[in-house]
């Protein structure tokens, strides 16, 4: 884990965006027939992090070189993107939702011959999908091309749930 943090450090992987989520030992044992007894035989150590790589041109050479500084034993588990700050992007879906909501509001009252008064409820739930593509590498399967990663678009949504007074 020490080579798997080095690398990552020297690739430009900031320290506060390197994180253990997990670390456990285990016993590892064996039934011994002659002895009719458990036999300790060594300790499985696991020990897991995640990193923030911010510079995504670079996240193929790191997770290359992670693995490789890693050795066989090495397992990555997963990549997902994510917005640093999606607040402005909140912000839109908001207006771009509560138009839409408003509008069909409007198409419905207008429909039962009715009016729309002032809005008496208004609630929002909002939703980032995670992508992620699962991965599991050992060394020694990298060949010389880097790792190609690809981001892709990431969808932001909001949904609004408005209920108006009728006039």
């Amino acid at each position: 884990m020490d080579k798997v943090m080095a690398s990552l450090t020297s690739n430009g992987v900031a320290k506060k965006d390197i994180q253990t989520q997990y670390f456990n030992i285990s016993r590892v044992s064996r039934w011994d027939e002659k002895t009719q007894q458990e036999v300790v035989i060594g300790y499985r150590v696991t020990n897991v992090v995640t990193a923030k790589i911010r510079n995504l041109d670079k996240a193929g050479s790191i997770i290359d070189a992670v693995a490789i500084a890693g050795g066989d034993l090495t397992r990555i588990n997963g990549i997902s993107f994510s917005v640093e700050d999606p607040s402005s992007y909140y912000a839109e879906a908001r207006k771009l939702a509560m138009a839409d909501a408003k509008a069909k509001a409007n198409q419905l009252a207008s429909a039962a011959g009715v009016t729309l008064g002032k809005a008496t409820y208004i609630s929002e739930n909002t939703y980032t999908p995670p992508i992620a593509a699962p991965m599991a590498l050992k060394a020694e399967a990298l060949a010389a091309p880097e790792t190609p990663i690809s981001p892709g678009e990431m969808e932001i949504t909001t949904t609004v749930q408005i209920t108006f007074a009728i006039k």
